[in-house]
């Protein structure tokens, strides 16, 4: 049955809502921008225009040459980069035995899994905070990155699950036939074929982590270990806010970001779609 075209009026009306959904959403990325291209005087007038008179680049060079926020990307790096490795491996192993697996309490488990992934921050953030006090892993890069893979292995480990119970178990089969282990299955079968789920999982916890600004904030004291989300916020004062360089801090956070999800949304959304085909 030959589909008729839709009327040109309808379809141009359906464009124009897209545009103009597009432009809702996109609207505080381009205000960033705008504001961090302004001098000083200009982002404080009233009422705030979204026009720029004279563009500068004043609040990028102070964000790169006059504040932490150098220190504070390496140690985003740092600890972003570890703790999704970490996050990875855990999930990998885990989500394979919830998959493959089943033993006394393994549904109770999976479902600590999702009800962690449900609790708030704050209400584990005093008792953690404790711990890592009475242990000695207040500021440093030990606390954030056991804090920021605890946050993102719940929900790793359930995408992961869901997404090696649609691997045939066939394929693992016909491997042990021919001598390998379960183990050697799980590496050379599983994970190749798993790609899109790992790359999900990647960019799900790095994300998460890149942008995690509770714990980071109570679990470290020191511009050594502070990462990019709070000092952000040095920018802030008591009686002032340096919104330009503010803004020029978050544009430099956000690229790496933006580039991660642009080079890997694909294999993200297969991944995520793939998952969820059987739970």
């Amino acid at each position: 049955m030959k589909r008729e075209p839709r009327p040109l009026g309808r379809a141009i009306l359906s464009y124009l809502f897209l545009i103009g959904l597009m432009m809702f959403g996109l609207f505080p990325a381009i205000w960033m921008f705008i504001t961090s291209i302004k001098p000083m005087n200009e982002n404080f007038t009233i009422p705030p225009r979204i026009t720029v008179q004279h563009p500068t680049l004043t609040n990028y060079h102070k964000v790169l040459f006059e504040s932490g926020i150098p220190r504070a990307f390496l140690n985003s790096i740092v600890v972003t980069c570890s703790a999704t490795l970490i996050t990875l491996v855990i999930a990998i192993l885990a989500g394979y035995g919830f998959s493959r697996f089943r033993f006394r309490g393994s549904k109770k488990l999976s479902s600590g899994l999702l009800y962690g992934q449900m609790m708030p921050g704050v209400v584990i953030i005093m008792p953690i905070y404790m711990t890592f006090s009475k242990i000695g892993i207040i500021d440093s890069y030990l606390g954030l990155i056991i804090a920021n893979v605890a946050l993102t292995i719940p929900m790793s480990v359930i995408m992961l699950t869901s997404f090696f119970k649609t691997v045939p178990r066939e394929l693992e089969e016909a491997a042990k036939i021919d001598g390998t282990t379960t183990i050697g299955a799980l590496f050379r079968i599983i994970l190749p074929v798993s790609s899109p789920g790992l790359i999900a999982v990647s960019v799900y916890a790095f994300l998460h982590i890149w942008e995690e600004f509770l714990f980071a904030l109570n679990l470290s004291n020191s511009d050594t270990v502070r990462t990019l989300p709070i000092g952000i916020t040095h920018f802030s004062g008591e009686f002032v806010v340096d919104w330009g360089a503010m803004m020029g801090a978050s544009v430099l956070v956000s690229v790496p970001v933006l580039i991660i999800f642009l080079l890997c949304s694909k294999y993200f959304v297969q991944g995520l779609s793939d998952g969820s085909v059987k739970g």
